[in-house]
């Protein structure tokens, strides 16, 4: 088992090293999904809630590293199951995130998988209650896949996580977005 390990090993490198000096330069794109948020507060409990989320990212990509920023905004609508402390129900949130993340990508031909993580800043605006700007970190993984030189096509899930300060009560957002996009390379 030994003896094939080592082979394999260099074949995988070998194959993404080759792929990965053709993916050099600057890129630019956008894309949208959906954000599932699941706010957890300990005296109270909060529906989950899905909407349609939108956003952009540009970045420098060099070999099998791309530092790219991130900007995305989305609208949750609050949904409680105790109303006892307070009644935030049937309240909008706006929810967004601008960031820097980064991407290490292993390029097989024209498919590029990668993992990224990040930190940034996610702002959260209960309409009518508060709004709070606290940094968060966020983490997922992605599949880019180039249509020529210029374009590529990409799918992306990314777990982000902040604590923020609504009126008082500390809030830990957790939220899943997966996000399909298209990048232009220059």
């Amino acid at each position: 088992m030994k003896r094939i390990v080592g082979p394999v090993l260099f074949f995988v490198l070998f194959l993404t090293a080759s792929n990965a000096f053709s993916q050099v330069g600057i890129y630019i794109g956008g894309y949208a999904g959906y954000s599932a948020q699941k706010p957890s507060f300990e005296l109270a409990e909060f529906t989950t809630d899905t909407t349609f989320l939108y956003g952009l990212h540009g970045g420098i990509r060099f070999l099998m590293l791309a530092l790219e920023v991130n900007y995305f905004s989305a609208m949750h609508n609050i949904g409680m199951n105790d109303f006892l402390l307070f009644n935030w129900n049937e309240r909008v949130s706006d929810y967004s995130y601008i960031g820097l993340n980064l991407r290490y990508i292993l390029s097989l031909a024209i498919f590029h998988p990668y993992v990224t993580g990040g930190y940034g800043y996610y702002t959260v605006d209960i309409h009518n209650i508060d709004k709070d700007t606290e940094g968060g970190y966020n983490f997922g993984a992605g599949l880019e896949v180039s249509l020529g030189k210029k374009i590529s096509l990409l799918v992306e899930g990314k777990y982000h996580h902040v604590t923020v300060n609504i009126a008082a009560i500390d809030i830990s957002l957790g939220n899943f977005t997966l996000c399909g996009g298209l990048n232009i390379y220059f």
